[in-house]
């Protein structure tokens, strides 16, 4: 092994002694004190952000489209433009269904209730005035025929016999029926001719007094009286010490009551055929002024769709319409939305028990940078989850506290919670 020179060691160990002198030097040899520095501690609370993000939405926002095929006559409206609730928007051509209300419209003024009504009134009118002459006429005559039945009966048929006896019957009858008083059966014909109650009454007063409903009762009893002389009339014994002219008188009286008879029975037929037929009228009309009527509204209603009107008080978002343009059923021409805006968002699920309605949150838009900060209130969340990307997260939407003319809708939103 070589041996290191004595002069080598000798430097090595001065070295070794200097460097120990000045780290010696450095930590002891200095009389400067450190200095500690300190700090107040304080009470405050943990706060943390709840960063999301949304969009600016109208509360209220439609695309509106024509429910027919048609072509734009007017557009009065552009992009941007304020509109109010039934305001005219978008106009297409109406003219063929304009042509076809004025048809509807003139079929339904020909189909006039009020006149058929009236009609119908003034032909029934007619045939109860025509027969209650008739029915006049029918009472003289029969009155007449009484008078004559009498007077034969007072020359030939006054014993009471069997048949005089139903002779007698037969007459009270038809005494009572046509002129009202009772136990006639053997009166003359003076005495008779005084009377003037029964159905000969009711026709007289029916004749002062037109109404349909006495002329209803006066036709009914004039026809229980002529068939109650048609039965006297029938009494009357066949005798051989009846005269040619008595016998002759006989058979005319019959042949005259049954001539009355099928008058006046013909008159409350015609009366009540023509109340059936009239009420059928009315009742047809009256179909046919619905249908008609129904004809006219279902043409205003397609009227109505070829104008778009705004459904609120808006704007204008979009505007595709274009004056000329052939527009086809159910495809949108046109956008509007109110002027409530708000902001549509979704809050996480772990964030979900932090935000409640009410809370207050700081908004900013990209559209005017981070300097620029608005404030909102929570007023909806949603009880139900909506998976985004893959992440249970809960709707929810703010309002502005102070809405500033210049959010539009659309516009993209951070929103900050402080928590």
């Amino acid at each position: 092994m070589q041996k290191i020179p004595k002069n080598i060691l000798i430097i090595g160990a001065v070295i070794i002694l200097a460097i120990i002198g000045a780290v010696l030097y450095f930590f002891l040899g200095s009389n400067t004190t450190p200095k500690l520095l300190s700090a107040e501690a304080k009470n405050g609370d943990i706060t943390e952000n709840i960063n999301l993000t949304g969009q600016v939405k109208a509360s209220q926002g439609v695309d509106l489209a024509f429910e027919m095929q048609g072509k734009i006559t007017n557009n009065y409206v552009k992009v941007g433009d304020k509109i109010y609730a039934g305001q005219a928007l978008i106009v297409i051509d109406s003219s063929i269904l304009q042509s076809q209300l004025q048809q509807a419209q003139a079929q339904l003024s020909t189909l006039n209730i009020d006149v058929v009504k009236s009609k119908a009134d003034s032909s029934l009118q007619t045939q109860y005035l025509s027969s209650l002459s008739a029915a006049q006429k029918s009472a003289s005559t029969v009155k007449d025929i009484l008078f004559t039945i009498s007077d034969i009966q007072y020359n030939h048929f006054i014993s009471q016999t069997q048949e005089n006896i139903a002779l007698q019957s037969a007459k009270e009858k038809a005494v009572y029926s046509l002129l009202g008083k009772e136990n006639a059966g053997l009166w003359t014909t003076q005495s008779i001719s005084s009377l003037n109650g029964g159905a000969f009454g009711l026709i007289k007063e029916a004749i002062a007094n037109p109404t349909q409903e006495n002329i209803d009762i006066g036709l009914s009893a004039i026809k229980t009286a002529i068939e109650d002389m048609g039965n006297l009339a029938n009494s009357i014994p066949i005798d051989t010490a009846l005269t040619s002219a008595e016998r002759t008188s006989i058979s005319l009286a019959k042949t005259n009551i049954n001539l009355e008879s099928i008058t006046t029975s013909a008159n409350i037929q015609a009366i009540s055929a023509l109340k059936v037929n009239n009420s059928a009228i009315i009742t047809t009309t009256n179909a046919q002024i619905e249908a008609a009527q129904a004809a006219v509204d279902t043409i205003k209603t397609q009227i109505s769709k070829t104008v778009l009107t705004a459904l609120f008080n808006g704007q204008v978002d979009k505007d595709n319409a274009v004056v000329g343009q052939i527009v086809s059923p159910n495809v949108p021409v046109i956008t509007i939305s109110n002027n409530n805006l708000e902001i549509s968002t979704f809050i996480p699920e772990i964030d979900l028990q932090k935000i409640k309605i009410s809370d207050k949150a700081n908004i900013t838009l990209d559209a005017f940078g981070l300097s620029k900060i608005f404030k909102a209130t929570v007023f909806s969340i949603d009880k139900a989850p909506t998976n985004v990307g893959g992440i249970p997260a809960y709707g929810a939407k703010l309002k502005f506290d102070i809405l500033d003319a210049s959010i539009l809708s659309g516009m993209t939103a951070n929103i900050t919670f402080t928590k």
